[in-house]
């Protein structure tokens, strides 16, 4: 009489267990609007200038925060967190400084469309309050605003975070296609 109620006991919790999996929330970005993100950031200017590689040591993104592995449910959130916490620094440096005058020529339309699609990614991710922040990141983000601040590099701290944003969602897109939502348009005959 009591082994049937033990099975009974470990298949409900069993069961429970995979609801529990099943009613989580699924971390998932639509992946056109970040390939459209990329389109529009990578189509913003020209190509990232030889004088400014000399403020690649004072700048340049962790290589460490997108490892190439597959594509799993505990590796897709990883990429989308730091596909949202690179969205949000940026949006941050953005808002808090003003595009230079001088030395940096991106088309002001593609720059808006941008924005506008940053906000929508950071809108629809819902899996933010799940992941610790990083400090990885946020010195990243130091180091842009230290050269920003400077009156002749601003124009090659606004290159490098374009440069880097476009690495990150590339990356994203190209090795964790599996980890976006992908929606094929239905063909009416």
């Amino acid at each position: 009489m009591v082994l049937p109620v033990v099975i009974i006991t470990i298949l409900l919790k069993l069961c429970s267990l995979q609801m529990m999996v099943l009613s989580s929330p699924v971390c998932r970005l639509q992946g056109v609007l970040v390939q459209s993100a990329h389109h529009l950031l990578r189509d913003l200017g020209g190509p990232f200038p030889v004088h400014c590689v000399k403020y690649n040591a004072n700048i340049s993104f962790p290589d460490s925060v997108l490892t190439a592995v597959a594509a799993s449910h505990a590796q897709c959130h990883q990429v989308l967190w730091v596909l949202n916490e690179s969205l949000d620094g940026a949006r941050q440096v953005f808002e808090n400084h003003s595009l230079p005058e001088d030395g940096l020529e991106w088309d002001e339309v593609k720059f808006d469309n941008f924005q506008n699609l940053q906000y929508q990614l950071l809108g629809e991710w819902r899996c933010s309050s799940n992941v610790e922040s990083s400090d990885v990141l946020s010195s990243y983000f130091k180091n842009v605003t230290a050269v920003l601040q400077q009156q002749d590099s601003a124009a090659c701290g606004w290159m490098a975070l374009r440069r880097d944003l476009l690495c990150v969602l590339k990356s994203a897109l190209q090795q964790y296609h599996s980890c976006f939502t992908w929606r094929h348009a239905r063909h009416q005959h």
